[in-house]
């Protein structure tokens, strides 16, 4: 908290209010004095807000995958998967973690931002699609 109270404003502000209460202007003094107050107040809130902010976000960002377990599909969080956990990948997925696929359907996966592919690539039975890959179409 006290560091809000330092820094390039509000030394300038402080040498201000030393200057005034050199020169016995209370009435500067105590403008000064809450105008620092509520600087270092303002900016405390602010920062506690966003580091608020940017915890959310990252829970909110947080993989999460339809993975089977115990013979149904639940979704946990990414980090949670082991090998040999079947997953489920639809249209629209960020796949959660490297996997091979199982028979089904071929898939397109948009691997661009891994391998700088314009174009989505088509993956079908045996073939790995890889953590951070978007499913484009099933």
């Amino acid at each position: 908290f006290l560091s809000f109270f330092t820094g390039p404003m509000p030394i300038m502000i402080w040498l201000a209010t030393l200057v005034v209460a050199l020169m016995e202007d209370w009435d500067d003094f105590s403008v000064l004095m809450t105008l620092q107050a509520v600087n270092g107040i303002v900016g405390y809130l602010e920062e506690k807000s966003a580091g608020d902010a940017i915890a959310a976000l990252k829970q909110s960002l947080s993989p999460r995958a339809s993975v089977k377990r115990e013979g149904e599909f639940r979704f946990i969080e990414a980090k949670f998967l082991v090998p040999g956990d079947v997953i489920n990948l639809k249209l629209g997925d960020i796949v959660p973690a490297d996997c091979r696929l199982q028979a089904g359907k071929p898939l397109e996966v948009d691997q661009a931002a891994l391998t700088g592919e314009s174009l989505p690539v088509t993956r079908g039975h045996n073939e790995t699609v890889y953590m951070g890959s978007k499913i484009f179409s099933s």
